[in-house]
């Protein structure tokens, strides 16, 4: 497993086109990703700009899968109406042609008027999913980039990307038979804020979609080794998509997943172990939403979750993705809760 990454920049370097046109002919090369991963600058650095806000010692903290963030300014005025403070943001876009070539991160911090930690996840080879290529054919992207991010009112410090998976999964296979290849690895981004009482660490982590409920585990257990040598075992609030489909094979209600998901998803007994609660900071409540013009999976499950250790959390709520005039803006609610340290 690649160590996390600790390089901050103002601007990420872009893999150019061609570099890209050769990592598509290299597809299904495990040594040559395993190249990419150890020379491209994209891969290897974290982008960063400010907050400039004084944190306090209450804060509310969201945790939200935009599924590319294709709507900047709808996604803005969710956040925003959430009252969050940070968003520890998954699945952002930064030169697709599905998300119109914007930089999602900088743009939505930009209207929320908020710093941000920029880790790239994957450089995308293609345009996306089927869907997402059929739609966009003819098109290419500007620079394919697409990971997971931070946003804080206030500045972050000690930022890091965690790699959990970098065996080039997306690259070496074609996991779902589509065609779709990606240069990189699921990660988690970190960083730190300090409050009136100490600094408090920060996760937005991404699990890997096609993994069952044991490589789920085995990500967690690789995540809080990495934080635990960053960052010790002081409080933290840990969010994000954990793909924990499981539960919903197991037709399980949220109050039974709350009281006891260890043994369908056992990731959260790592996360126990590890001090963590999440019965404070999660409502139990489905966080998945059926996205137009695709076949609807049912039951809707609670795959995006917040973990909290050392603060007292309150008030979870999760809040529709869609916009003020009832657009849909993710196949993910956003998620959300109170913590004070």
């Amino acid at each position: 497993m690649r160590k996390p990454i600790t390089q901050t920049v103002d601007q990420l370097q872009m893999p150019d086109a061609a570099l890209r046109v050769t990592a598509t002919d290299a597809g299904g090369d495990a040594a040559a990703h395993a190249g990419y991963l150890r020379d491209w600058p994209c891969l290897n650095s974290v982008e960063y700009r400010a907050g400039d806000d004084t944190a306090e010692q209450a804060l509310t903290i969201a945790a939200w899968n935009i599924e590319r963030c294709k709507r900047v300014e709808d996604a803005a005025a969710l956040i925003a109406q959430t009252g969050a403070d940070i968003v520890l943001a998954t699945e952002m876009d930064l030169g697709m042609a599905r998300s119109s070539q914007r930089h999602t991160t900088r743009d939505l911090a930009d209207a929320l008027g908020m710093g941000y930690a920029f880790g790239v996840e994957f450089v995308e080879l293609g345009l996306g999913d089927p869907f997402e290529t059929e739609t966009h054919t003819g098109q290419t992207n500007l620079h394919g980039l697409h990971g997971n991010a931070i946003l804080s009112r206030f500045p972050l410090s000690n930022v890091a990307v965690i790699p959990v998976a970098d065996e080039g999964y997306w690259f070496a296979t074609s996991p779902k038979g589509d065609g779709q290849y990606r240069v990189g690895g699921r990660m988690a981004i970190a960083a730190q804020v300090d409050l009136p009482g100490g600094p408090l660490t920060l996760a937005a982590v991404h699990y890997e979609s096609e993994d069952d409920a044991t490589g789920r585990a085995a990500q967690t257990q690789v995540m809080l080794r990495a934080m635990q040598t960053l960052y010790g075992d002081g409080p933290c609030v840990i969010g994000g998509d954990l793909n924990t489909k499981d539960f919903g094979a197991a037709r399980m209600t949220g109050p039974e997943i709350l009281a006891a998901p260890q043994p369908v998803e056992p990731s959260f007994a790592h996360f126990a172990a590890a001090g963590f609660d999440w019965r404070g900071a999660n409502t139990g409540a489905p966080t998945t939403r059926a996205a137009p013009g695709r076949p609807v999976r049912y039951p809707l499950n609670r795959l995006d979750w917040l973990f909290t250790r050392g603060v007292t959390s309150s008030s979870p709520f999760v809040h529709a993705a869609v916009s003020e005039r009832g657009e849909y803006l993710s196949d993910h609610e956003l998620i959300g809760t109170r913590i004070e340290s």
